[in-house]
C-alpha cells in the first residue's frame, strides 16, 4: 500500500473491456469527502459563499414581508371570528344552510374573506422555494468535523504545535518557527471539542494537551462552554473532570502498551507525577537517547514510526557516508522526448535505488488532472487481512482510479513512464489505473508497504511510480523510515522505487508513509507497475525456486 492507497477499483484485472463498459459498471460517490479532501473543503467554501448571499437577499426579501405577513395574521384572525360567529348560529349542522339568511351569511363568509386571505398568504407563498431550498440542503456531517479535529490533534502529534499561540491566533510548528496567522478566533469550546475528539482517535498525548488548554483558559477567565452539538454548557468543574479523566486513560494506556504504536501515541512519560517517577520510565528515556538511528534494516514497530516522524519533521537521520555518495544528473534515457530537455534526476537512495524526477508533468497538466479526478474522489480505505476494505484513522485522504480514456493527459504520462524506465505501463495489462489522492487537513498515510498479497506473479506490483501534482508549503513529505530518505512534495516531480527484488520477494526497506499535511493543498497521481507483461523488459526471475515464482499468466 502507497500514500497513494492500498486497492481499489483500478486493481482489478480487467481485459478486453471498452472504456464505456468501465464507466458503467463503476459507482460515483453518493457524497463527497469533505474532511479528507481540500478539493471538497474548496467547494464547501464557494458553496457557502453562495449560500450567504442567498440567505442575505432573502432575510431582506423577509423584511419586507414582514408587514404582509403581519397583514395576513389579521386577515387570519378576521376570517376565524367570522367562522366563529357562523358557528354561533348553528352551522355545525346541515340544516343551518336551509335558512336563505344563513345560506347567504355562509356564502358572504367565503366570498369575501377567503379572497383576502389568499392575497395575504400569496405573498408568503413567494418565498416557498427559499424555504424548500433551506430545508434541502444538506449540512456535512458530525464525523466530516471528528476527522478533521482529529486532523488537528494529528498535526499537534507530529510537528509539537505552539497551543499558547494557537490561542492567541497564530499556527507555529517544529517545521517553521515563522507563524501562519488563523483569521477566525479558536475558542475555549474548540480546543476542548479537539482534544475529546483525539482521543477518540486515540491520539492521547494530543488529547491531553488540547483539555488541559481548554480548561486552563476557561479557569482563568471563569467562563462556561457551550458544547458544539448540545444546548448544554460545561462548566470548569466538569471540564476537570473530563481533564482528569483522559489523563487517567493516557497514563493507563502508556504503561499497558507504551508510547506509540500504529493505533495510538501518548507522551514519553506519565502526566501523574507518581507514575513519572518508575524506574521504567526514567530507564526508557535515557535507552531512547542513546539508541542508534536503524538504517538498512528494518527495526521494531515503534523504531519505524519514530524515525518516520522525525523525517516528516525534515530532519535528514542519515551519516554523511551514505549522503555524501548520493548524486543528481540529467537523463534523456535515449529518447528522442527528452533529448533537447532532458529531466533532472536526484538519486536518494542507492540500495535500494529510489530517485526523484523533476519535471515530469507540467502545472496545467497537473491541474485538469486534478479536476477530472474530483468527481470520482472517495474516501481512502486500507486493506483488511482477509482482502477487504477498512476505512480509519491510518490513512485520511481522498482517492480517485482515472483510466487513460478520463482524460487525454494520461496516455501522455504512460507513454513518459515507458520511456523513462523501460518497463511497459499499459492498463489492464501490466500496471494499474492512475489513482489519484487529495489529502485534507492533517491527511496522512502511516508506514506501509506497497505489495499486496496476490495468488499470481503476474498481479505483483513491482514498482512505484508517484507524480506530485502540487507543491506543499509545510508537511506532506513522503519518508522511507529504514533508509532516512525524506522526499518533499514538488509540483510536477515524481517519486520512483522498486518495491520487490529480481525475485520477486518484497523489499523491507521500501516501507513509507506520508506525512500529515500542515499547511496547503496535497495531490499526488500513483502509478503502480505489474510483474504480467513485463517479459520483454524485465529479466526473468533468477531464482525459480523462489517461493513466490508462480507460474506466469
Amino acid at each position: 500500500m502507497t500514500e497513494a492507497g492500498a486497492t481499489g477499483f483500478g486493481w482489478r484485472p480487467l481485459t478486453n473491456v471498452t472504456p464505456e463498459e468501465i464507466e458503467k459498471g463503476r459507482n460515483l460517490p453518493d457524497s463527497p469527502p469533505v474532511a479528507t479532501s481540500t478539493y471538497h473543503l474548496t467547494e464547501l467554501l464557494q458553496q457557502e459563499i453562495q449560500v450567504v448571499t442567498r440567505l442575505r437577499e432573502l432575510a431582506d426579501e423577509l423584511m419586507t414581508a414582514q408587514q404582509a405577513l403581519q397583514k395576513g395574521e389579521c386577515f387570519f384572525r378576521r376570517y376565524l371570528t367570522s367562522w366563529d360567529e357562523l358557528e354561533r348560529g348553528g352551522a355545525r349542522c346541515d340544516e343551518f344552510v336551509y335558512h336563505p339568511l344563513h345560506a347567504y351569511a355562509l356564502t358572504k363568509h367565503l366570498s369575501l374573506r377567503w379572497p383576502a386571505l389568499q392575497e395575504a398568504t400569496r405573498r408568503l407563498h413567494n418565498h416557498s422555494h427559499h424555504l424548500e431550498w433551506i430545508l434541502g440542503r444538506e449540512a456535512s456531517a458530525v464525523r466530516e468535523l471528528d476527522l478533521l479535529a482529529a486532523g488537528v490533534a494529528r498535526l499537534h502529534d507530529y510537528y509539537s504545535l505552539n497551543l499558547t499561540a494557537l490561542t492567541q491566533s497564530n499556527l507555529i510548528s517544529l517545521l517553521s518557527s515563522q507563524p501562519i496567522p488563523i483569521t477566525i478566533p479558536i475558542s475555549v469550546s474548540d480546543l476542548n471539542y479537539i482534544g475529546s475528539r483525539a482521543a477518540a482517535a486515540n491520539i492521547w498525548n494530543s488529547g491531553v494537551d488540547f483539555l488541559g488548554v481548554a480548561l486552563k483558559l476557561s479557569l482563568e477567565n471563569n467562563t462556561s462552554l457551550q458544547q458544539p452539538h448540545s444546548p448544554d454548557t460545561l462548566e470548569p468543574q466538569h471540564l476537570a473532570t473530563m481533564f482528569n479523566r483522559t489523563v487517567q486513560m493516557h497514563d493507563q494506556l502508556l504503561e499497558r502498551k507504551g508510547r506509540r504504536s500504529k493505533h495510538h501515541s501518548a507522551h514519553p512519560l506519565p502526566i501523574n507525577t507518581t507514575l513519572a517517577k518508575k524506574r521504567k520510565y526514567h530507564k526508557r528515556v535515557k535507552e531512547k537517547g542513546e539508541e542508534a538511528v536503524v538504517l538498512g534494516r528494518a527495526g521494531t514497530q515503534l523504531q519505524g514510526i519514530e524515525q518516520s516522524m522525525t523525517l516528516c519533521r525534515g530532519h535528514d537521520i542519515r551519516p554523511v557516508n551514505i549522503t555524501s555518495h548520493l548524486y543528481c544528473r540529467y537523463i534523456n534515457n535515449g529518447s528522442p522526448l527528452y533529448l533537447i530537455g532532458p529531466l533532472r534526476m536526484e538519486v536518494v537512495s542507492l540500495v535500494p535505488y529510489i530517485v526523484t524526477l523533476q519535471g515530469v508533468v507540467t502545472s496545467r497538466e497537473a491541474q485538469d488532472i486534478k479536476v477530472t479526478s474530483a468527481a470520482f474522489l472517495e474516501a481512502s480505505s486500507t486493506v483488511r487481512f482477509n482482502g477487504g476494505k477498512e476505512i480509519s484513522y491510518q490513512r485520511t485522504s481522498s482517492t480517485a482510479w482515472l483510466y487513460e480514456h478520463n482524460n487525454n493527459y494520461l496516455k501522455q504520462l504512460t507513454t513518459r513512464i515507458e520511456t523513462l524506465l523501460g518497463v511497459s505501463a499499459q492498463e489492464h495489462v501490466s500496471a494499474e489505473a492512475y489513482q489519484v489522492v487529495n489529502y485534507g487537513a492533517g491527511g496522512h498515510y502511516t508506514v506501509h508497504h506497497d505489495t499486496l498479497s496476490v495468488p499470481y506473479l503476474t498481479h505483483l506490483r513491482i514498482a512505484t511510480f508517484l507524480v506530485y501534482l502540487s507543491d506543499v508549503p509545510q508537511g506532506g513529505w513522503t519518508v522511507f523510515p529504514w533508509l532516512g530518505v525524506g522526499v518533499a512534495p514538488k509540483q510536477g516531480s515524481a517519486l520512483v522505487w522498486y518495491n520487490v527484488n529480481r525475485a520477486g520477494v518484497k523489499d523491507e526497506l521500501v516501507y513509507h508513509a506520508a506525512c500529515p499535511v500542515l499547511f496547503g493543498d496535497k495531490w499526488v497521481i500513483n502509478k503502480w507497475l505489474h510483474y504480467g507483461g513485463q517479459t520483454l523488459k524485465v529479466p526473468c526471475l533468477p531464482d525459480s525456486q523462489s517461493h513466490i515464482a508462480l507460474p506466469l499468466n
